[in-house]
C-alpha cells in the first residue's frame, strides 16, 4: 500500500465520519435524540437537565464540525481521484478541521458541565 493509498482510506474515513456527525446534528435538531459515544458518555443522554439549552448551545458546533469533516475528506478524495489540488489547499484545510476539533472537544466537555 503506497502513500497515496493511505491518504485516500483516511479521506473516505473523514467523510464517513462527517456524515455520521450530520446524522448525529439531525438526530439532535429533529428528533431530540443525543447520541452517545459522540456528543456524551454512554449512558448520559437520559440525564441532560435542560435539552432545548443544549441543542441550541451544541447543535450549531455540532453542524459546523461535520461540514468541516465532509469538506476536508471531500477535498482530499478530489485531489487523490480527479485533480491534485494545491498542497498548501489540501493542508490547509486538514489544519482548520483539526482546530474545530479541538474546539469541538472543548465545547462537549464543557456542555457536560453545564447541562449534565
Amino acid at each position: 500500500m503506497n502513500t497515496n493509498q493511505m491518504f485516500a482510506i483516511m479521506d473516505f474515513i473523514m467523510v464517513g465520519a462527517g456524515l455520521y456527525l450530520l446524522f448525529a446534528w439531525y438526530l439532535l435538531q429533529f428528533k431530540n435524540e443525543i447520541r452517545e459515544g459522540v456528543l456524551v458518555q454512554t449512558g448520559m443522554a437520559k440525564k441532560c437537565k435542560d435539552l432545548e439549552g443544549y441543542k441550541r448551545y451544541i447543535g450549531p458546533k455540532l453542524l459546523i464540525f461535520a461540514l468541516c469533516a465532509i469538506a476536508s475528506g471531500a477535498i482530499g478524495l478530489y485531489s487523490d481521484y480527479v485533480k491534485p489540488v494545491n498542497s498548501y489547499l489540501y493542508l490547509g484545510l486538514t489544519l482548520v478541521f483539526f482546530v474545530v476539533l479541538v474546539l469541538f472537544v472543548r465545547y462537549t466537555k464543557k456542555a457536560q458541565e453545564m447541562f449534565f
